[in-house]
């Protein structure tokens, strides 16, 4: 299957090489003009590792709909899209440049696309803007180890370096079939096809860390986009992600889990080792007597063992990834592990995990509404 997947002309999958970066960026915002695949691995590594004042100042800009920025003279702008044609990034483009703040930048905006004569390329050449190319065998949505990636970790002052290690390590784990990642890895594989065969056709992301919450969102495409296909004799197959965090959806989704149809895995992720000294003064009102010999990340674990049991009591399938630290290297192997979960089980399920022949359709349709095809 690993060898068969090699010789994919999408074969980036696996990809996460040195990104040749910029040595200084614009002092303010961040405004990211992008989405899907060219935004989500972006997101999630700022809110997962950023501070707060740095996510403060992290502007994404997907969605067309009104917002009222307004551009600034140290705003650094970043233009993403691997085709360059995306109909969200050129309204912007366009709603920005009708802006009176338009080149009037201490830093010059960065275009984050393929590298050829797409129109994104095209202008950010006659602008004489930065291009940090997407390499031609990376699809969209894979494109977390390439500028999309790298670029705001090095924003946000973090070792891009040490994100793309971690990627690599898990790649070799994988492919030699040893160590923690590449048991996880082909685990998962096995959980995915055979679930798929036994009727489990949801899965649950279930991060015990709020700071992964926004990681939900990047995996839920990754999976319904490369998943969710028609196989060559035509029948339909696929996997449909839920995103979640605990301890949140133990109060809005576990009923469901529990009690409802038994379709359902649940992947169970844990950060951390240590426990943080934590004073608490619970007054004698409080309904949980001992409450206050507890910290909260003692509480958090307590919270999802409870979990873990009852859903394995209830005799759904659960898979628990525990990541000792949540850093660059951590979410570095913990990204490239999904790429390379849903690139192999793609091959097992029979579909292209790399293609998505029923967005392109919804993307042409609304052209035709627009009268702009």
């Amino acid at each position: 299957m690993w060898s068969k997947m090699a010789g994919h002309p999408m074969s980036g999958w696996r990809f996460a090489e040195d990104v040749a970066l910029p040595a200084t960026l614009a002092p303010g915002r961040l405004l990211w003009c992008g989405i899907g695949g060219s935004l989500l691995p972006a997101d999630a590594l700022i809110h997962a590792l950023a501070g707060a004042s740095l996510r403060h100042r992290w502007q994404p800009l997907a969605s067309p709909e009104p917002n009222g920025i307004r551009l600034e003279p140290e705003d650094q702008l970043v233009f993403a899209s691997k085709s360059g044609r995306t109909l969200e990034l050129w309204t912007w483009i366009g709603r920005l440049r009708a802006q009176a703040g338009w080149g009037r930048w201490r830093q010059a905006p960065i275009a984050i696309t393929q590298d050829d004569a797409n129109p994104l390329a095209q202008l950010a050449r006659a602008e004489g803007w930065r291009i940090l190319p997407i390499p031609e065998q990376v699809g969209g949505r894979y494109s977390a180890f390439t500028a999309i990636g790298a670029l705001p970790l090095h924003w946000a002052g973090l070792d891009a370096g040490r994100f793309l290690a971690g990627a690599r390590e898990v790649v070799a784990q994988t492919e030699q079939e040893r160590g923690v990642w590449g048991t996880r890895v082909w685990d998962m594989v096995r959980a995915f096809t055979g679930g798929f065969l036994r009727g489990t056709d949801q899965w649950v992301l279930l991060p015990y860390a709020t700071p992964l919450e926004t990681v939900g969102a990047w995996w839920v495409q990754l999976v319904a986009e490369s998943l969710g296909k028609q196989a060559k004799d035509g029948s339909r197959r696929g996997l449909t992600p839920i995103r979640a965090v605990g301890p949140q959806d133990q109060h809005a989704q576990l009923q469901r889990w529990l009690d409802g149809p038994r379709n359902v895995g649940v992947v169970l992720v844990t950060t951390g080792n240590g426990v943080a000294a934590e004073p608490s003064d619970p007054p004698a009102q409080c309904p949980f007597p001992g409450l206050g010999r507890w910290g909260g990340a003692e509480i958090l674990r307590a919270q999802a063992e409870g979990t873990r049991e009852a859903l394995e009591g209830a005799g759904i399938s659960v898979l628990h990834w525990h990541l000792d630290a949540l850093d660059e290297a951590s979410l570095g192997a913990f990204l490239m592990a999904w790429q390379l979960v849903v690139g192999l089980s793609g091959m097992a399920l029979e579909v292209d995990p790399f293609d998505q022949p029923a967005v392109e359709s919804g993307k042409r349709r609304t052209l035709l509404k627009l009268g702009i095809s």
